[in-house]
């Protein structure tokens, strides 16, 4: 197995990194005039002519009132939050020459592009150019010539050159040309719209605004890549940003789930940028998973992915805003310096010299010395407008919350075979709107899941139309499966078969969530997506409802709880299954409180397990607590042959951990810790002493 091992900080920029200045190198004495360059390549074709002005731009042929950037500034509230930002912008569309005599130059989005990333710049967005026609100082009337053949020549573009640069001229006596002018070109912009499927054209372009800021030209991605006419301009954006005095980029902003609404109003643009001519796309890596291996230290291990030369890894301390780097292409990628016991986000990008990927689906663990027992798995994969490929965020922060050391995997990694659910004790599996769609447990993650839960796992499963897909659309296995491992039938599509209509449930009386009410889920507006159709799902073969859905006529069961052996099993498992998804649950202590109930019953035990005094094999010892009974403190020891790492926990006889003794590695020999029970009320409690060979279970008395 190849390893790669490098020093990762989340650290940011200073705010004086952030240049406010073009940089190209000085204009040099014998540079070409406007004038001088459009009789060049005039006659040049397209190849040719791009070349050339590639060439004057970075070498400096560019005016001089395009070197010092335009501040663009707003405020705008996300999610309760509010952001100031700043981005920086050339004032004027990209030309060649000088002050006196200049051409605003037309080119490709292949070319824009090019440019851009060897600057460090991007393109506008929409919302972009508006916000730019906004806070221009010169907004100048659009000057269209009559459609031709001949938009897309240099005679053309130099004569509307002219014309705009006559109406530019009006306003020099109080806006120098160093000022931000808007209104007399069209933008080619950055949009989802460059990579339209089935048949992508390549370029989008939009703006172009009345003095009234209505635009001539709604955003159009009918041309293809090698198209440029007259109307089109080049705004160069300097890609990194200011946000509430952090410095991030504009690029990885478009990439995020909540924060790409401050530049973008298409919701996430998952390749904010136009691909090179003939480039062939990589797919995002999908086959991997993040594990915790130390306090400081996280491991991504990643299946080959075809043509990959090497990774862009970036990482995140809250799933939003994430800091990245390139490394090798490795089956197993170490991360050090991150914080102890704190989340760390992960996703990957896919990269040869000439092309890459899309980021990945985010996923998480928490960097710990602590064995973790539970495994995270994102298996929404359906392409909807609304799946942001990181719900682990709220998966993750619950569990934390918690102090629950998880790992994570993609179901792909699961069905590779990468990450077995055998090494886990507790399995989360995200699931969200995954439907008929994109197939909500496959045939084989049926088959794995139903060994897991036979070898007495436990499993957590949320989503809005896993009954739908298995129990109403589904094979006769599919139904079979969901009644025998997910332990329901199919009822209704929604509750009252109304779709959207119904966002409450609650917990019922002497269940896992009992006591807890009003647990809202997302109608649209909650930060997430709008969960239209929350299965509604009748408990069978011992499954027991949980939740009910509020405010509908009868009982329509929200969620399933089960404990007890699986068809064909050797060992209890445990079961929780929700019909709508657990991260769209609105707010944050809500979902921690679900998350409490459910890692509550994983580790609940069953005071009714005859045998529960014996000893597990090797010489792993517990002894009687002495002195038994006892008030209020008593002393538990335990012998261990070598290194483990070891829980030892105090149930009381609902099964419910009452406290925590011991949780971290203990070496081989006899070890003793006392429990102050003090606060606790008279009556028998159970104490378990767990490692990765087993677990010891004992009782103990109190007599108060």
């Amino acid at each position: 197995m190849r390893l790669f091992f490098f020093t990762l900080f989340l650290t940011c920029l200073s705010v004086n990194a952030l240049a406010q200045n073009l940089p190209v190198p000085e204009r040099p004495d014998e540079a070409l005039s406007g004038f001088d360059f459009k009789e060049k390549v005039k006659s040049m074709s397209l190849e040719d002519r791009e070349a050339e002005i590639l060439q004057e731009v970075l070498n400096g042929n560019v005016p001089d009132f395009l070197r010092e950037l335009s501040p663009v500034t707003f405020t705008q509230n996300v999610g309760g939050s509010v952001y100031d930002v700043t981005y920086y912008v050339i004032p004027d569309y990209v030309a060649i020459g000088s002050d006196e005599d200049y051409f605003i130059i037309p080119m490709t989005p292949v070319l824009a592009q090019k440019i851009c990333d060897t600057l460090g710049f991007t393109l506008p967005t929409k919302k972009m150019t508006d916000q730019i026609w906004s806070d221009a100082s010169v907004k100048m009337a659009p000057s269209p010539i009559p459609a031709s053949d001949q938009m897309t020549t240099i005679p053309v573009m130099w004569q509307h050159n002219q014309t705009v640069k006559s109406q530019r001229d009006q306003y020099l006596d109080d806006f120098p040309l160093s000022h931000l002018v808007a209104g007399h070109k069209k933008d080619v912009i950055i949009s989802n719209r460059i990579y339209t499927n089935p048949a992508p054209k390549r370029v989008v372009i939009y703006g172009w605004h009345y003095q009234n800021g209505d635009p001539i030209q709604p955003v159009y991605a009918g041309h293809h890549n090698q198209y440029a006419d007259y109307s089109h301009g080049i705004r160069l954006v300097q890609d990194s940003v200011l946000v509430n005095d952090r410095t991030l980029t504009i690029s990885e902003l478009l990439q995020s789930t909540s924060l790409s609404v401050l530049f973008s109003d298409e919701g996430v643009i998952q390749r904010p940028f136009y691909p090179p001519e003939g480039q062939t796309l990589l797919d995002a890596p999908d086959i991997f998973g993040v594990f915790s291996e130390s306090s400081f230290t996280v491991s991504v291990h990643v299946e080959e992915h075809p043509g990959v030369t090497h990774y862009e890894v970036a990482l995140s301390d809250d799933g939003l805003i994430f800091t990245s780097t390139e490394v090798p292409e490795n089956d197993v990628i170490m991360l050090d310096g991150m914080t102890s016991d704190e989340p760390v986000f992960v996703k990957l990008k896919g990269k040869t010299d000439s092309s890459e990927s899309i980021y990945s689906e985010v996923l998480a663990t928490i960097p710990s010395d602590k064995m973790s027992e539970t495994l995270v798995v994102n298996g929404f994969d359906r392409g909807t407008s609304d799946n942001s490929y990181d719900f682990i965020r709220q998966h993750g922060m619950a569990l934390h919350q918690n102090n629950t050391i998880f790992h994570s995997a993609t179901n792909e990694a699961v069905i590779s075979g990468l990450v077995s659910l055998q090494d886990y004790k507790n399995v989360i599996w995200i699931l969200g709107e995954e439907s008929t769609a994109d197939e909500t447990f496959s045939e084989s993650e049926q088959g794995l899941v139903a060994t897991f839960l036979k070898q007495g796992g436990n499993l957590m499963v949320s989503g809005s139309e896993i009954a739908w897909d298995l129990g109403y659309r589904g094979t006769a296995s599919d139904k079979q499966f969901l009644r025998s491992f997910l332990k329901s039938e199919y009822r209704y599509d929604a509750p009252e078969n109304q779709s959207g209509t119904w966002y409450e449930a609650s917990g019922i009386e002497n269940a896992r969530f009992a006591g807890v009410f009003d647990i809202t889920f997302d109608d649209g507006t909650l930060g997430t997506y709008d969960v239209k159709y929350p299965d509604v799902i009748t408990p069978i073969d011992g499954g027991q409802a949980a939740m009910v859905y509020e405010g509908v006529s009868g009982e329509q069961v929200a969620a399933v709880q089960f404990e007890g052996i699986f068809p064909d099993g050797s060992e209890s498992g445990k079961l929780i299954y929700l019909g709508f998804p657990f991260e769209t649950i609105h707010s944050q202590s809500t979902r921690d409180v679900i998350m409490s109930r459910v890692m509550d019953f994983f580790e609940s035990v069953d005071t009714s397990v005859d045998g529960f005094e014996e000893q597990m094999p090797g010489k792993i010892t517990l002894s009687q607590n002495y002195p038994n009974p006892f008030n209020p403190n008593t002393n538990i020891e335990f012998n261990l042959p070598q290194s483990y790492q070891v829980n030892l926990s105090v149930y009381n006889m609902l099964g419910q951990r009452v406290a925590t003794l011991v949780d971290n590695m203990k070496s081989s020999g006899t070890h003793s810790v006392e429990w102050r029970a003090g606060e606790f009320s008279s009556g028998t409690y159970i104490y378990r002493l767990k490692t990765a060979d087993g677990e010891v279970i004992k009782k103990m008395l109190l007599l108060k």
